[in-house]
């Protein structure tokens, strides 16, 4: 019995297993990848579709703050709701940043996204006025900031 020639048979059926390894847990991954994606575009749907709601639920406050320059124009009452209704627009945003960052949302997506929300800040003065007031992580408020200042720069 030649124990060499074993022996370099085993080396050789070990390399092919640990090659079948690699190459089923490189699948693995990238199905896993796919999957977490969906699932991060799904949660963002999901605070979309919680947003809207709000919208439609505080659809007066919306209309009545889309032209108020400050919060000192509404009751004490409707500054909190407003608050309210602000935390989450913003948290969702910073949600979504947060997100792509990790690599879990699209760049595509990650994009329209932020397009609509400094588009919405910009447009509405209250907004304009509440978002340096939140709290946010430092790194979001400066992309946030550096995005309204391009979209800013474009207008002029």
């Amino acid at each position: 019995m030649n124990w060499e020639a074993i022996g370099a048979v085993g080396e050789l059926a070990g390399a092919v297993a640990v090659i079948v390894t690699l190459i089923y847990l490189a699948g693995q991954l990238r199905q896993n990848t796919k999957a977490l994606r969906s699932s991060t575009y799904q949660a963002f749907n999901d605070s979309s579709f919680s947003w809207a709601d709000s919208e439609i639920e505080n659809a007066a406050m919306i209309a009545k703050t889309a032209n108020c320059s400050s919060l000192d124009e509404l009751a004490p009452e409707e500054r909190e709701i407003w608050r309210g209704i602000m935390f989450k627009a913003f948290t969702v945003m910073e949600s979504n940043y947060l997100h792509h960052r990790a690599g879990a949302m699209d760049d595509d997506i990650f994009e329209s996204r932020m397009i609509a929300s400094v588009n919405v800040i910009l447009q509405r003065p209250i907004w304009r006025q509440m978002f340096p007031g939140f709290p946010l992580l430092p790194e979001f408020r400066e992309y946030m900031e550096a995005r309204i200042r391009a979209a800013r720069q474009v207008e002029s």
